[in-house]
């Protein structure tokens, strides 16, 4: 016999005292009830902790200036995490208690699927959204001030929850696209390239054309207004398109992003400008 059996069984037997005690006082299916609801409070309060702890070690390392886009990235993911995760600890807990008190849930599970499943069959597009939703905040696709084309409507993002987004056109409409529904995210704040066209008469030289794209390019550089909304130097990449009436000259220039417009609108002027001065040949009238 070992030394600590002495010390263990009356403890056990104490202990079985202690529950037979409560049974009998009808108290250990209350005490369980409670014991289970102090475990999920404790659960919930642990996965908010650790979800928001994650996220926001997740997120230090990005840059000051992009703070506010990453703390709201951040607050929607931790808010879509804690609300998964707590409605699953509290699924288990109401389950666990209506057990306890000696519902048969055989029947309540049962019944929780066909309608949990007519449920889900009935919003699948909203379950496709919020799934979108949430990987478009995870990967960074788009965010607030940004420019977009999400094939359905283009403009700039003035605010994205886990559903929709919401874009101001050119025009000043709302456009509220659901996630689900984007196929495609062409974003033109991240990057933008501006590819500028020369279109003039085919009788003209491409030589002298050339040399025109190089000087309005230069000029375009040296605008007050345009040139710092440039990245680098235009680039004049050379003949683009060629018909029977015209050909086309193509310049490039990488540009701020969300002034790709702006350097368009100013180009197309120096443009309008070099065939008024007769420095380019205008096409034929149709």
């Amino acid at each position: 016999m070992s030394l600590f059996e002495p010390r263990i069984a009356p403890a056990l037997a104490s202990t079985g005292d202690w529950l037979d005690r409560l049974d009998q006082l009808h108290l250990l299916t209350p005490a369980r009830v409670v014991l289970v609801l102090v475990f999920a409070v404790f659960a919930t309060v642990f996965v908010r902790r650790f979800v928001a702890r994650s996220l926001r070690q997740l997120f230090d390392r990005a840059q000051p200036a992009d703070r506010p886009r990453i703390d709201a990235r951040r607050r929607a993911l931790s808010s879509a995490l804690r609300a998964a995760l707590v409605g699953v600890i509290w699924s288990v807990a109401v389950i666990t208690v209506i057990s306890e008190v000696g519902v048969n849930i055989g029947g309540f599970i049962a019944t929780a699927t066909v309608v949990g499943g007519a449920i889900a069959f009935g919003a699948q597009t909203l379950i496709r959204d919020l799934i979108a939703g949430f990987f478009v905040l995870a990967d960074d696709q788009f965010g607030v001030g940004d420019e977009v084309d999400l094939g359905h409507a283009s403009g700039v993002v003035e605010r994205v929850t886990l559903r929709t987004a919401r874009l101001r056109d050119s025009e000043g409409r709302i456009w509220h696209v659901p996630h689900g529904n984007v196929v495609r995210v062409a974003n033109l704040s991240k990057e933008s390239v501006a590819l500028l066209e020369i279109a003039v008469n085919r009788s003209m030289a491409v030589e002298e054309v050339w040399d025109a794209a190089h000087e309005l390019a230069a000029t375009l550089a040296r605008d007050v207004t345009v040139g710092p909304l440039l990245l680098a130097i235009p680039r004049v990449d050379g003949v683009s398109e060629l018909r029977d009436d015209r050909f086309v000259m193509q310049v490039t220039v990488a540009t701020v992003p969300g002034q790709l417009e702006v350097v368009r609108r100013a180009w197309r002027v120096l443009v309008l400008n070099a065939f008024a001065a007769g420095q380019l040949v205008a096409l034929p009238p149709a």
